[in-house]
């Protein structure tokens, strides 16, 4: 009995036919999300719901009081609200991020929880991605609130502003987090936005006010997807992200 070879075209298109079958397609972004939420349930991945909520109002009634209280800016330093903004619009997303973490830190679970099939860092990508929604529809809120009271505020420059601030932040958090090995660093680097952000104020309000005022509209919106195409990609690598070290 005599069976004629395959041609060369045929042994490659079976080849690939059996590599294609064989091997399961690579997941997009979303669909790795998707698949996460539905092999967990929003009650695990937001187990810290009611801490999540509390310091959701916490925070909007800290920053609600600067708004309603006069006193604090006055008719000179209005222009010093932007400067305010591009300071505060991170900070409800770095409590938010950190909340995790530290939870794993008290209860002392981490190598537990790096042996699952979604570690702490996956959950934690998730996490992040809609930590920056809702920081995105926080600052909205806050940003009206401002403007609807200092009617000389431009609302879109403001709200602008807000999420490059929110988005240049979750960069360099995300950053700091897969690339610097030891704590001290991680944490330097975190207050240190507050603290150069607190210094530039000190040194002069209205050199940093007439800074993010020159600045575009044009130019933050180019900013802001810049940021947040990186943050995205950051995220993707978190997802894989691997450190023996322990949590930030």
């Amino acid at each position: 009995m005599r069976i004629d070879m395959p041609d060369e075209k045929t042994i490659k298109e079976e080849i690939n036919s059996i590599v294609s079958k064989g091997l399961e397609p690579k997941e997009s972004f979303y669909s790795y999300l998707k698949n996460m939420y539905k092999q967990i349930g929003i009650r695990y991945l937001f187990r810290d719901g009611l801490e999540i909520l509390f310091t959701i109002l916490l925070v909007f009634s800290i920053l609600s009081f600067a708004i309603i209280d006069g006193n604090i800016y006055d008719v000179q330093s209005v222009d010093g609200i932007y400067v305010y903004l591009f300071i505060a619009s991170p900070i409800l997303y770095l409590i938010m991020s950190v909340l995790h973490f530290v939870d794993v830190i008290q209860n002392k679970t981490y190598q537990i929880e790096m042996t699952c099939k979604y570690n702490i860092y996956q959950i934690s990508a998730f996490r992040m991605f809609c930590f920056s929604i809702i920081c995105i529809l926080f600052n909205f809120i806050f940003v009206y609130m401002i403007a609807y009271k200092y009617t000389e505020i431009n609302f879109l420059k403001a709200f602008t502003i807000s999420i490059a601030s929110l988005f240049i932040f979750s960069v360099v958090f995300l950053f700091i987090m897969m690339k610097f090995k030891y704590k001290f660093t991680k944490y330097f680097i975190v207050i240190g936005w507050i603290v150069i952000n607190l210094a530039l104020c000190i040194f002069s309000i209205k050199f940093y006010s007439d800074l993010l005022n020159n600045i575009s509209i044009y130019t933050w919106c180019a900013v802001i997807i810049g940021s947040l195409f990186i943050y995205i990609k950051n995220i993707k690598k978190l997802i894989s992200f691997r450190n023996i070290e322990g949590v930030i």
